[in-house]
């Protein structure tokens, strides 16, 4: 018999519990509880100006708020019939992916990196192997830099509005980042050699995944909804006709489903989906991962996202290159009040992201809704759980317990999002 409890999970963002009881090679009982209290955010913004929205919704978390950000604005202009100049949409996936680079740095290194080197978290790391840890700073801090020059400050960012922006870098601050993005490309290549010269559990999931997609692009801003099993592709703004939430008695957070079924989105349902979007330094990156896609393997989303590291510091060179031949403006366009409903999503770090208000004629919201890419993990978590827990149930409890929270950790969950 396997018995793990696991009070306040160490190394994600957030509060949870993890129950798994084994009997006989038989799972008996898995659980993740999410025990952050519901925080009430698609209550907060009803009442509220429409462009205060983006403001408020932005707090459902301090590391993924430039995405909260971006689609809450996003679904607004939906609802008012917003058009934005293409140096807006540049701009914006530049803040988009500022948010990848710190996330994904900060997941990789000072979260799951541990789980690989039998530590128990990234302080003997920095001893051990100083020039780690320092590669992973490197990234991290071009992420918060980018995102604070983009949208104003690292945390929250005020610049990014309905319609625009209320300021962008000069000319030559902007052009200091190309050169520190290409800059990196190493560094992120190096996490793309580390992540995959550990070994990971060979285990498949069974659920489906969705991530946006688009026909020119490796959809992050914008897109339809695809779903990989089941073939279809709608538009991300009707994200309630497809994704299904139900309250759960041991969470504080809904699970999702698609189709009855549970799902996951993140790295390794977009890599699936668009890997024939990823630039010349992704697609070598993936060759260097040893993936072979389709993955259904939720272990590989950590090399995943390292590969997706090293498509954004290129990427997002030729975004700045872009902006500084372009020439037009990103000051915000004007605003028709009216009545109207509109939905949008953008792919955070961790997965798709979907926000959708209803505002009134006065400019004043009357609904809103948010559903969050952990919330729509966490039902494939647990499956996935209730899966893998009986191939490695004859393991000792700390190395069984060490699996089960790799399995979590490697979903990169942000339990804080989960019950916006």
């Amino acid at each position: 018999m396997a018995r793990l409890t696991v009070e306040h999970v160490a190394r994600i963002e957030g509060h949870g519990n993890i129950t798994v009881n084994v009997e006989s090679g038989e799972v008996r009982e898995v659980r993740m509880d999410v025990v952050e209290p519901a925080r009430f955010f698609e209550s907060m913004v009803v009442g509220r100006r429409y462009d205060e929205a983006p403001l408020i919704t932005s707090r459902i978390c301090g590391i993924c708020s430039p995405n909260h950000v971006v689609t809450s604005i996003k679904a607004i202009e939906a609802a008012l019939g917003v058009e934005v100049s293409e140096r807006t949409v540049m701009l914006r996936k530049l803040l988009v992916y500022g948010s990848y680079l710190q996330n994904h740095a900060t997941h990789l290194y000072i979260l799951a990196a541990p789980d690989y080197v039998g530590l128990p978290s990234v302080f003997p790391l920095a001893e051990t192997m100083p020039e780690v840890v320092e590669r992973a700073l490197r990234l991290k801090k071009l992420g918060n830099d980018l995102t604070t020059a983009v949208g104003g400050r690292q945390v929250h960012p005020v610049s990014a509005v309905v319609g625009g922006f209320t300021s962008e870098p000069p000319r030559e601050v902007l052009a200091s980042y190309r050169d520190l993005l290409l800059g990196v490309v190493e560094d992120a290549m190096a996490t793309v050699e580390l992540f995959a010269s550990f070994q990971v559990p060979d285990f498949q999931t069974s659920g489906e995944m969705l991530a946006l997609t688009a026909d020119d692009d490796y959809a992050i801003y914008d897109g339809d909804t695809k779903a990989l099993d089941a073939g279809w592709r709608r538009p991300a703004s009707e994200y309630r006709s497809f994704l299904d939430e139900t309250v759960v008695g041991h969470s504080n957070a809904k699970h999702s489903t698609v189709g009855g079924r549970p799902l996951l989105v993140g790295s390794v349902a977009r890599a699936n989906i668009n890997a024939h979007m990823l630039n010349e330094t992704g697609r070598a990156a993936l060759a260097k991962s040893g993936v072979t896609l389709v993955t259904r393997n939720p272990f590989h989303m950590n090399v995943l996202q390292a590969v997706e590291l090293a498509d954004a510091s290129a990427r997002c060179a030729g975004y700045v290159e872009k902006l500084l031949e372009m020439g037009g403006s990103s000051a915000p366009e004007p605003v028709a009040v009216r009545a109207g409903v509109g939905g949008s999503a953008t792919e955070a770090p961790r997965g798709t992201l979907y926000h959708s208000y209803e505002i009134g004629a006065d400019g004043v919201v009357l609904h809103g809704d948010v559903i969050t890419p952990t919330a729509q993990n966490l039902a494939n978590i647990e499956a996935d759980m209730r899966a893998f827990a009986p191939t490695v149930a004859d393991r000792d409890e700390p190395e069984f317990a060490v699996l089960i929270e790799e399995l979590v950790r490697s979903y990169d969950p942000c339990l804080s999002c989960s019950v916006h």
